[in-house]
């Protein structure tokens, strides 16, 4: 009996080292995957070959894909793992594919099918959320369920390519000219908020059918700020136009700062329908009819929010991509992979941070100049701002916020949603 338990006890070791083995980089890949990593993430996938568990390597790609823009693949990929493979998978690992499922959902704008699996996530896999994960699904449960009647954004572009002449406002940001059922306004354009927004006086104005429902909204200052939503039957921006637009509605004072006030924002939704954008130094919107295709592939997504790749001393970093922000900021993850350097050189002093919901006061480096590249750009940033503590869950895990401050350093700035890429060009 002693000896049968001996022999059984180093069959198990056996087995044990030798799962290990083959799920050794499954574990690293969805290790990255969890600090959100992408870029190596989805660069690892490609060598990954599990030798058994065949529902892995699908699990994986179907994660990276809704990641990559890919979001149909993702969904299909989804449905195919649930329907073949969902007793071999742990329930912490079902909550992945739900939670990316509904995220697919929602950028197909099935807000129907949005709803009904974000449902299913809060209610069977609540248990495996974060905190913040927990308040986003409860948060877009409320709005999906506003929406799950109403029918999916269509664009109509025109035969020639929009050319359009837009301004900065006095915050130095883009303000494109909009005709919104048939009424003209000037909206800052801005590919870092999750979904449109429309002021609450403005919704008002054109008689928009506003939710009962509020729900909270996250801002850069992780301030929360609440919002319903409304659907806009008709957008136009020259000559495109956008049937059934979802905005959030908010409050006129949370976007109110002194003189300065905003009407209303164009959105990631409406900019991803376009397919492809451009900007110039001249202040010349252009949408192609037919997008580009470079090979630089270095957009990611996070829930909604667009990720960037940017390279410093060769290292590959992880950054919020937010062309309504003026600044280019540097969050904690940057000054911990940098530490001794930066607290060798700079003194840590008071900083002020603003955005949707107000200033925040906090601590931080400023450093004189810096230079960073992404896709085939570079250039050279003075007077950047380090924060030393982390003013909300993204500013966690990215290294930091790319806005104004390196954009307007070139030319032309490309934003390609169809193949995934944001490129710079003097």
């Amino acid at each position: 009996m002693k000896l049968k338990k001996y022999f059984f006890s180093i069959f198990f070791i056996l087995v044990l080292l030798l799962q290990s083995s083959y799920s050794q980089d499954f574990s690293s890949l969805y290790g990255k995957y969890q600090i959100k990593d992408f870029f190596h993430f989805r660069d690892g996938i490609k060598e990954f070959n599990p030798a058994e568990e065949k529902w892995q390597k699908p699990f994986l790609e179907s994660l990276s894909d809704c990641i990559f823009g890919e979001f149909a693949k993702s969904e299909m990929n989804i449905d195919y793992i649930l329907e073949n493979f969902s007793s071999q998978i742990p329930d912490s690992l079902l909550k992945d594919l739900y939670q990316k499922k509904y995220y697919d959902n929602a950028f197909l704008c099935e807000y129907k099918k949005a709803y009904e699996t974000a449902d299913i996530l809060n209610s069977k896999f609540v248990n495996y959320l974060t905190i913040d994960e927990k308040e986003n699904v409860s948060e877009d449960i409320i709005m999906f369920k506003s929406l799950k009647d109403a029918p999916p954004q269509k664009i109509t572009k025109g035969d020639v390519d929009l050319k359009l002449k837009i301004k900065k406002d006095l915050a130095g940001l883009w303000n494109v000219p909009v005709k919104v059922n048939d009424t003209d306004f000037e909206f800052v354009f801005d590919t870092g908020a999750d979904f449109p927004v429309m002021v609450e006086s403005v919704a008002k104005k054109l008689g928009l059918n506003i939710s009962d429902e509020e729900f909270n909204v996250g801002t850069v200052t992780d301030k929360k700020v609440k919002s319903k939503v409304a659907v806009v039957n008709s957008l136009k921006i020259g000559n495109i136009t956008l049937e059934n637009v979802v905005f959030y509605i908010m409050k006129d004072e949370d976007f109110t700062f002194g003189p300065y006030k905003i009407l209303g924002i164009i959105g990631a939704p409406i900019i991803r329908a376009f397919e492809e954008v451009r900007f110039t130094k001249d202040n010349e919107l252009i949408v192609p009819v037919t997008p580009g295709n470079d090979d630089i592939r270095n957009i990611a997504y996070d829930q909604y929010t667009p990720i960037i790749q940017v390279i410093y001393l060769k290292d590959s970093l992880n950054f919020v991509f937010d062309s309504g922000n003026e600044g280019f900021t540097l969050f904690r993850p940057f000054l911990s992979k940098y530490e001794k350097e930066i607290t060798e050189k700079y003194t840590l002093k008071k900083l002020s941070m603003g955005g949707a919901g107000g200033i925040v006061e906090t601590e931080g480096y400023e450093i004189d100049k810096i230079t960073f590249s992404t896709g085939n750009s570079s250039a050279e940033l003075k007077n950047i701002f380090i924060i030393a503590k982390s003013l909300s869950e993204n500013q966690k895990f990215f290294h930091g916020n790319l806005g104004q401050s390196y954009i307007k350093q070139f030319n032309t700035l490309i934003l390609n949603y169809k193949h995934m890429y944001v490129e710079f060009q003097n």
